[in-house]
């Protein structure tokens, strides 16, 4: 019971942190006058869209971690079982394929963030400078 008290504790430690790190929503003013410096606009909506992507795929780097580190374990202690290997190898493997599918999906939606703001295609690429 005090190490599931303790992983929990530390990862809603993590989480909030990264949370409160994260700045999802963008600075601006939504009530401003029209066409002043930091009125909301478009170029806010697509950064939101940006940070959202970014946390999401942190927390999908978190998981995914989690989740070979317990096929890991399973293959660990499989003892003479072929079923357990096989399954801590399966568990392993869907993780490391939705990594590759994670980062994939972020360099297209990236590349399209960046082609619709504007930006220049200089590193690092995922922050976005809108031109308009």
């Amino acid at each position: 019971m005090k190490r599931i008290t303790a992983f929990l504790l530390s990862t809603y430690y993590l989480l909030i942190t990264n949370v409160a790190s994260a700045a999802l929503l963008p600075q601006c003013n939504p009530v401003g006058e029209r066409g002043a410096a930091d009125t909301c606009n478009l170029c806010h909506v697509l950064q939101l869209g940006k940070n959202l992507i970014t946390f999401s795929l942190e927390i999908g780097f978190a998981a995914a971690a989690l989740f070979i580190a317990w096929g890991a374990f399973v293959i660990m202690t499989a003892g003479d079982s072929e079923e357990k290997v096989k399954t801590g190898k399966q568990t392993m493997t869907i993780a490391v394929t939705g990594v590759v599918i994670a980062i994939s999906a972020w360099l297209i939606i990236g590349t399209a963030l960046q082609i619709l703001t504007g930006s220049p295609s200089k590193l690092p690429w995922d922050q976005i400078q809108c031109t308009f």
